[in-house]
């Protein structure tokens, strides 16, 4: 009997946890709007400035595409570290298509597609999951922690809160800790030991190539600049909108990092959806008037969603190599 419900409880839980993602999602969104409303006449009283630009918006989206890019990389090569092989442009194809199903509640889906998609080139299975739980711990860590440098550009934030010699040590801590996890990653004991988790949490035998240090210190590099363009990318975004000083950009590269990470972690909502745009508007806030914070808050996921789908018009539009 216990057999027999046990599948009904796991649907019972992804159901529930569907409902309660798309509530809170709904609930953050909806309180995002009604600061936005409440507090709009603020923007008219500050005389804050819109000069929209066509150009730097193009501009903004092509690099969305490019740090996507940066991503495919660092994940092939890790496919390639585990003895599997495919082109460039086949990666591409397989990585914009499944990124369309991030929008699922459970952060889940994409990686299902992807391991479907590239059985096609024979990758199995148990090596697309592992390269896809290497590449998101790692993209993740480093988001994690470009994420934290956002208080290394806005030192008065953390004045009040922590000791002075604390807050001046920040710096170094971070770029230490920064370069502790690129080199970590590429350690052939983390790659072995990473293969050796896979595999007893899949109870299945995992095959993989003798790592090295030099193979292994590329997917940390090409994510490091997925994470850079993207950064410049939604610099670039809301420059478009309202003019920036070009001194304000490591902020907007950190504060996008940070808040993709705060978006992934929240698992429950889809695609990290409220979650994603209460932490931007926050640190968006810092800069610019809080009504106007919010609202490029929540144009940026649709224009995120619109350089996704650039992506996608380009891999389909050049033929695949046979």
């Amino acid at each position: 009997m216990s057999e027999l419900k046990m599948p009904n409880a796991k649907r019972n839980f992804r159901n529930a946890r569907r409902i309660i993602g798309s509530a809170l999602a709904g609930a953050v969104l909806v309180f995002l709007g009604r600061v936005l409303a409440q507090t709009w006449d603020q923007v008219a009283a500050s005389g804050f400035n819109w000069e929209f630009d066509l150009l730097p918006l193009i501009v903004s989206l092509g690099l969305l595409v490019v740090a996507r890019g940066f991503a495919v990389e660092a994940w092939r090569r890790i496919v390639i570290a585990l003895g599997a092989y495919f082109e460039f442009g086949f990666g591409a194809r397989v990585w914009f298509l499944s990124n369309l199903t991030r929008y699922i509640p459970g952060n889940v889906w994409q990686v299902a597609t992807m391991m479907a998609l590239v059985e096609e080139k024979g990758v199995s299975k148990t090596n697309a999951l592992l390269s896809q739980v290497i590449y998101t711990a790692l993209a993740l860590a480093i988001a994690g922690l470009l994420g934290l440098m956002f208080l290394l550009v806005r030192p008065d934030l953390l004045s009040g809160v922590l000791p002075a010699p604390v807050t001046a040590a920040a710096p170094l801590v971070i770029v230490l800790v920064f370069s502790a996890v690129i080199i970590g990653f590429a350690l052939p004991i983390t790659q072995r030991a990473l293969v050796a988790l896979t595999a007893r949490v899949m109870r299945r035998q995992v095959v993989a190539p003798p790592p090295t240090f030099a193979r292994g210190l590329v997917p940390p590099i090409f994510s490091l600049l997925m994470w850079l363009t993207n950064g410049v990318a939604f610099f670039l975004f809301v420059h478009s909108i309202t003019p920036l000083p070009l001194d304000q950009l490591p902020a907007f590269v950190t504060m996008n990092a940070g808040a993709y990470w705060i978006g992934y972690v929240s698992f429950i909502t889809p695609s990290g959806l409220g979650f994603r745009e209460g932490a931007l508007a926050l640190m968006l806030a810092t800069f610019l008037p809080t009504p106007v914070a919010i609202a490029l808050s929540l144009v940026a996921r649709l224009w995120t969603t619109a350089g996704e789908l650039l992506g996608v018009t380009l891999v389909w539009a050049i033929p695949a190599r046979q």
